[in-house]
């Protein structure tokens, strides 16, 4: 320990521990010198003499850090200062290649924060792998929940969830916030601890127990300011004084962390939601001694007594292929892909990056031969001026990698908001210590790889030899052919950036042109929601009136409608319908369609088209027949040329209120999302099913811009009554475009590293055609004063700086052709080998590189004979 602590200090307090030295060196030297008077020599004989037999001072310093261990770290911080010097003397190379480097690393670690935070944090969940979710997610009734739990012996327990809106009632204000509703045995499947009361209690989720809620940390702390007496007391939450039974810790969220509070379902065996409404989730804790085909065993099992239980449509038949998805999987599943490919696409931003960079410090090591050479007269061998390019390469690194860290932090932000995320993802998403250990690796990494270049050149004497002081003029094959090797890399990987790019940008035209069945333009959608406690069906039935009613009269609007639904963005709704006219199509062959219910002006206010018969109308009341309107799908599928006007559908899920005719048929809306085929959909009357609920979506149509609209329609939703709440409130367009956020946000960010590779590849290519320009400068005046035309030196420079570019191109267009298929989840009517995408990069990156190989040339076709010779 002694020995560690005094080579610490030998090397951080370095002048003292040397004063301390060289006080010992002069008492030996002392000690020596009479030793030597005594022997009969003079004092300065016995002087001399004893400096010959210890050494000179310098010397014995030396050897003293070689005993001491210090000698290494003492070598390493010279050829820290020295590094630091050569690159303060360039200071435009050293901003140019920190810059480089920095916009590489910085991209990689704020990318591999998002996916360390999103797929390789663990998720608040106790052994999350033992947690897994059942097939068919949101389709399972209570009475199925209740029948499979009690036959699944391969889990230690199960639970049932769905979501839902909630108004939730405070002093200050009523806000909407997303609630998951579960069976009692949620928090046990999780193995989650509350941070202040506790979870749901054996009962909560059956009939006559008290009203009760659990909140998440954040709702805690904004709406009640973090009371620590939260437990017990009564806040209203969907218009009912409901117990607060819990507070769950601030890391904690399920299944999303949009999830701002969770409450017990209602699993009541006498209501038809238990026995009709398929909208939960199953998942279980699998037992820890389980083995996988115990498990399967029991799914096989569990299908085959559900499917001779219920008779199921074809889409939901839950007796067929049972099978369990991993938690993670299934919350967060989807983002892998683009991760993936994202993070792909920034990795190949650094490796261009630190590729330019060694192309730069080659052209730089041509011009340091001088120098080398002098330190290898004086000396030094080949390795110790190899460390000492790796020391200034690593110390380059290091800069790049503060700039770069620094870079991720002040833009993690706009990533994160840029990301195709949902559900409140963004919110789990933060920069911790594990950036900048990420950040000193990938520079580290990156130094030491930008470092292999010159290191290479310098063991094979090809630097430290040359004739000292003076320039070779042609530059060897073997350096040409490594230059231009790296150029053909920088433009390889830039082709398959910039054809990934031109996928995309193509992907993007083509959904834009998706047909959706309605008219975005000048659209808004605001939700509302009404407490269903503290106010009647009848009320919230008038509610609703006067607000339609009255944002009629808003400037510029010419439609206002409800529909419980909103196209492209909400889905669900779904189920069996009867069919008269088709008998045949009756228990698993019932045909499944999107149910949607809406007032009469909803259609033109979304710009919905009527293809046949009529809309809704004010007389299609409660008391009048029941009407339906169908659109193009469910009208192909049932009645096929024929007319679809007098059939009559019903509901097929055991709510049997006889036949509804059919009075119109509509243009195909898309449902969930803007791609693939638009199911089946019936809709009904608002005031045949919907009147007096608790929930709707109101679109307006105006000739202004519909944001305009939005605190007038905020301000009227709480005029006409405080207990209204408003929830999402968004236009059409940017529903549109949020149907489209993973290619437009893919598009986005490789076309932002496709022209940043360009830009690269432009650099590399230019770097390495100047460099041979300037090695024959003196060849090219020469040439000229003989006779020989510029425009003759315009070519061949241009055509012999152009072979690593044409060569770059062909390998990019052959590994695009192996890689684009990485696209082909995110592409709509391209194909991932699209001749029109490759050669457009292509054509992109030879119109770059001409462009970057012309500069130079240029330069060199208008060199004046006398002045190249002169400069040599």
């Amino acid at each position: 320990m002694r020995g560690i602590l005094h080579r610490m200090k030998a090397v951080l307090m370095r002048r003292s521990w040397e004063r301390e030295v060289s006080e010992e060196l002069r008492f030996h030297l002392e000690m020596e010198t009479r030793k030597l008077m005594q022997e009969g020599l003079s004092e300065a004989e016995a002087h001399r003499e004893a400096k010959i037999r210890l050494g000179g001072e310098e010397l014995m310093l030396e050897r003293a850090r070689e005993e001491r261990g210090t000698a290494f770290w003492d070598r390493t911080l010279q050829d820290l200062r020295f590094g630091g010097r050569v690159l303060f003397r360039a200071p435009v190379f050293t901003v140019v290649a920190v810059l480089t480097l920095a916009l590489g690393i910085g991209g990689t670690v704020a990318l591999f924060s998002v996916v360390q935070g999103l797929l390789l944090r663990p998720l608040p969940v106790e052994e999350e792998d033992q947690v897994v979710t059942f097939w068919f997610d949101y389709s399972w009734r209570g009475s199925e929940f209740d029948f499979a739990r009690t036959r699944l012996p391969a889990f230690e327990s199960v639970a049932a969830y769905s979501n839902i809106g909630l108004t939730l009632h405070t002093d200050q204000e009523s806000l909407r916030i997303s609630t998951t509703v579960a069976s009692a045995e949620l928090f046990d499947v999780l193995g989650a601890r509350p941070l202040l009361g506790q979870t749901f209690r054996a009962g909560d989720d059956r009939p006559g127990a008290e009203r009760v809620i659990i909140l998440s940390y954040a709702v805690w702390q904004q709406q009640y300011g973090g009371d620590p007496d939260i437990i017990g007391k009564r806040v209203l939450a969907g218009g009912e004084p409901t117990t607060v039974l819990g507070v769950m810790p601030r890391e904690f969220y399920f299944p999303t962390p949009n999830m701002k509070a969770w409450m017990p379902l209602d699993l009541d065996p006498a209501s038809s939601q238990y026995r009709n409404n398929g909208w939960l989730v199953l998942v279980g804790r699998v037992g820890k001694d389980v083995t996988e085909a115990q498990l399967q065993s029991n799914l096989r099992s569990l299908g085959t007594e559900l499917g001779e239980n219920w008779d199921y449509p074809e889409q939901w038949d839950k007796s067929r292929n049972p099978s369990v998805t991993p938690l993670r999987t299934y919350l967060v599943g989807d983002l892998r892909p683009i991760l993936g490919v994202l993070l792909g696409a920034v990795g190949m931003i650094l490796v261009m990056a630190c590729v330019n960079v060694a192309a730069l410090l080659l052209v730089r090591s041509a011009d340091r031969i001088g120098e080398m050479s002098l330190r290898t007269a004086l000396g030094a061998g080949r390795g110790r001026l190899a460390r000492q390019v790796l020391t200034e390469s690593l110390l380059l690194g290091l800069l790049a990698g503060g700039v770069g860290v620094c870079l991720a932090w002040t833009s993690f932000d706009f990533l994160v908001a840029s990301l195709p995320l949902t559900m409140g993802l963004q919110e789990v998403l933060s920069l911790d210590w594990t950036v900048l250990v990420t950040g000193l690796i990938l520079a580290l990494v990156s130094g030491s790889l930008i470092a292999l270049a010159p290191m290479r050149r310098l063991l094979r004497g090809e630097l430290a030899e040359g004739s000292l002081g003076r320039r070779t003029q042609g530059g060897t094959t073997g350096k040409r052919k490594l230059h231009a090797s790296l150029v053909v890399s920088e433009v390889l990987l830039s082709v398959v950036l910039a054809s990934g790019a031109f996928l995309l940008i193509r992907t993007v035209d083509r959904l834009r042109n998706v047909e959706v069945g309605l008219d975005p333009e000048g659209v808004l959608a605001v939700n509302v929601a009404l407490p269903p406690g503290s106010m009647s069906a009848q009320e919230r039935a008038q509610y609703f009136d006067v607000l339609v009613e009255r944002a009629r009269s808003f400037p510029g609007v010419s439609a206002v409608g409800l529909i419980n639904r909103l196209p492209v963005r909400d889905g669900g709704w779904q189920g069996s319908v009867r069919v008269e006219d088709h008998p045949e199509l009756d228990g698993a062959l019932r045909p499944n369609a999107y149910w949607r219910a809406v007032t009469p002006d909803a259609f033109e206010a979304l710009g919905v088209e009527i293809v046949e018969g009529r809309g809704f109308e004010p007389t299609d009341r409660a008391d009048a027949p029941q009407v339906a309107v169908v659109n193009e799908t469910f009208a192909r599928r049932m009645w096929g040329e024929e007319s679809a006007l007098g059939r009559h559908i019903g509901a097929g899920n055991g709510n049997t209120n006889g036949w509804d005719e059919v009075v119109g048929v509509v243009r195909n809306v898309a449902v969930d999302g803007i791609v693939g085929e638009v199911p089946m959909a019936r809709y009904f009357p608002w005031d045949q099913g919907n009147r007096g609920v608790e929930y709707a979506v109101m679109v307006l149509k105006t000739s202004l811009d519909p944001s305009s609209l939005t605190r007038a329609v905020r301000e009227l939703v709480r005029e006409i009554d405080s207990r209204a709440t408003v929830g999402q409130v968004e236009t059409m367009s940017s529903v549109l475009d949020q149907a489209m956020a993973e290619p437009l946000r893919l598009r986005f960010f490789l076309g932002l590293f496709s022209l940043l590779g360009i830009v690269l590849g432009m650099v590399g290519v230019y770097g390495i055609v100047s460099f041979g320009v300037q090695r024959r400068r003196s060849e090219m005046g020469i040439r000229l004063a003989l006779g020989a035309e510029p425009l003759w030196l315009l070519r061949e420079v241009v055509g012999g700086g152009m072979i690593p570019v044409v060569l770059g191109v062909g390998g990019g267009l052959v590994v695009s052709l192996l890689t684009t298929t990485l696209l082909a989840g995110f592409l709509y009517g391209v194909e991932p080998t699209d001749p029109v995408s490759l050669g457009a990069a292509g054509l992109a990156l030879l119109c770059a590189g001409g462009f970057a190989t012309l500069i130079p040339a240029s330069r060199a076709a208008r060199t004046h004979p006398a002045t190249a010779l002169r400069g040599e």
